[in-house]
């Protein structure tokens, strides 16, 4: 039975760990807050992501994984417009004082920002709809609740290692980071405008 648990808890984390390697507007905030900060903030971002997960699995367990499966061109669209707007108003400041521009930052809280980056990724809901309900089906079909909570606490534990990872990375090496502020406000803000144009895109072709 423990290998059992210790299986399914693996799986979840392999499964998280292959979505949160790929980079998108998460991770573009927490390379952006850990350097405003000045501190490992990648667990807290994780800890507002979590909180938006939780709703879409609950939603998903009680029945509604279809009403995210047939709005999927509105999420993809309003996601991509807002990650759009998002990106453009990092660019529009881009000639600011970097420090008056990390202190007035749209997003300031750490675990706020980690939220509404999950709530506006079009992939989140579609992501938990298709592969995220396989995964829980997998764990439901093997010891019922149970296996749903191990193998949804393997894709959390996933997520904080890694952005943790990611953030102790980005605070580690500061010295090379801190000077380039602009330029990574300026990169991050290109990478998630064209994220955006991406999923309006792809909301007007579905």
């Amino acid at each position: 039975m423990v290998i059992e648990y210790i299986a399914l808890i693996s799986l979840g984390f392999i499964v998280g760990l292959s979505g949160a390697v790929i980079p998108g507007p998460l991770f573009a905030f927490a390379v952006f807050d850990t350097c405003k900060k000045g501190r490992i903030t990648g667990h807290y971002v994780i800890a507002g992501h979590i909180m938006w997960e939780l709703l879409i699995i609950i939603l998903i367990l009680l029945g509604f994984g279809w009403m995210i499966q047939g709005n999927s061109r509105i999420i993809y669209l309003a996601g991509g417009i807002m990650l759009a707007f998002m990106g453009a108003n990092m660019l529009r400041n881009k000639n600011r004082n970097s420090e008056v521009k990390m202190e007035k930052a749209r997003v300031n809280s750490s675990i706020g920002g980690g939220l509404f980056y999950s709530i506006f990724n079009p992939t989140q809901p579609i992501w938990w709809a298709t592969a995220g309900f396989a995964l829980l089906a997998t764990g439901l079909s093997s010891i019922g609740i149970l296996g749903v909570v191990l193998v949804t606490a393997g894709h959390w534990l996933s997520d904080i290692a890694y952005y943790t990872f990611v953030s102790y990375v980005v605070h580690r090496y500061k010295r090379f980071v801190n000077p380039r502020l602009k330029q990574i406000a300026v990169v991050l803000g290109l990478f998630v405008f064209a994220l955006g144009a991406f999923f309006i895109l792809h909301g007007f072709l579905s």
